[in-house]
This record gives structure tokens, sequence and C-alpha cells, in this order.
């Protein structure tokens, strides 16, 4: 099922790095307005930089009342392995089956070429700012075509914004994100 603006967001189950067994969508988001990006996989240096910029600015999402989670389709003790514990000031849920993904209908490129798209220059300007920060591409995960989405859930636990993204950097900045809430 795709999320779509004023329908309830399903629950759904990921790994922690950072504890053992599953957890639960809706204990982590509490009653509490959420953004849940989707992004591809740890080792991926265009996410490598998403999670950067987040930790970065991820006071401004608080002083806003709101709270983030990261989905990746990594395996857990990998993340843990090279993000310990207190790295990220939100919560990495991992999904390395992508039943996530599936079950939220979270598509991969039909290509590698499709996964670029339209994007070309903002994936090379995206490139070069990952490795002014000195992120190099990591250990290969889950789909290496797979497209990012994002939701915005409120307080009630309804999806207040969805965007399914149609190449690798078609994704709202952190500016749009805030701007949202």
């Amino acid at each position: 099922m795709k999320l779509v603006k004023g329908a309830k967001m399903p629950d759904f189950t990921y790994l922690s790095p950072y504890a053992e067994g599953e957890k639960k969508f809706s204990e982590y988001a509490q009653g509490k307005k959420t953004y849940v990006v989707f992004l591809r996989y740890f080792g991926c240096t265009v996410c490598r930089l998403d999670l950067h910029i987040y930790a970065q600015r991820m006071k401004e999402f608080e002083e806003k009342g709101a709270q983030l989670m990261v989905v990746l389709q990594s395996d857990p003790n990998l993340v843990k392995e090279e993000a310990p514990l207190g790295t990220f000031p939100y919560e990495i849920a991992c999904d390395p089956s992508q039943a996530v993904y599936k079950q939220f209908e979270i598509e991969p490129a039909k290509s590698m070429l499709k996964l670029i798209g339209g994007g070309l220059m903002s994936a090379v300007k995206k490139m070069n700012a990952a490795k002014k920060f000195g992120f190099e591409h990591g250990e290969y995960e889950g789909n290496e075509q797979q497209l990012p989405a994002m939701v915005l859930v409120d307080e009630k636990g309804e999806i207040e914004f969805s965007h399914y993204a149609k190449n690798l950097v078609d994704m709202p900045g952190v500016d749009e994100m805030l701007a949202k809430l």
C-alpha cells in the first residue's frame, strides 16, 4: 500500500542497530510529529551525506516539535559497527529484508540509468559534496536501484506529507522538510 497524504500511517517493524529484537514504528512515534525517510543503505555515498546533514540539523526538527527516523536496507550489525550508538541523534531503522519497502510500495528504479533519471547534475553535485565531507562508498547492501521516499506523520498518526522519489536525488531538502512542520 502506498503511503498517501491523509491516510493513517500503518505500523511496521524494524531492527535497530542499537537494541535487540524487533521494534515498532508506533512505539517510536509515540504521538509525536515524525518524519520517516526511506533511503537506500548505509554504504551509499549519497545516503551517508543525507544522514550527516540530518544529524547536523536535527536540533531544528526538535525545535519544531518533530523527530526523525531514517529507514535503511542495511544489516543492523554493519550500521552499529560503522556508526556506534550516539552517532546519529535520530532513529535508524534497519530493514535488510526490504519488507517495509515492499509493504509501502517504495519501488526500485527499473535501471541504474533511471535511478539517476533527470537528476544527473544534482547527483553529481551531491556526490561531490559527499566527497568534500570525506564520505566514500561502503559495503553494497539492499537493492542498488532503490528509490528513496519520505513521509511526515502527525501527532495523530496521519500522513501529512508523502513523497516517492522519481530518481536518487528527487527528495525534499531539510529546509523544505522544516517548512512543512
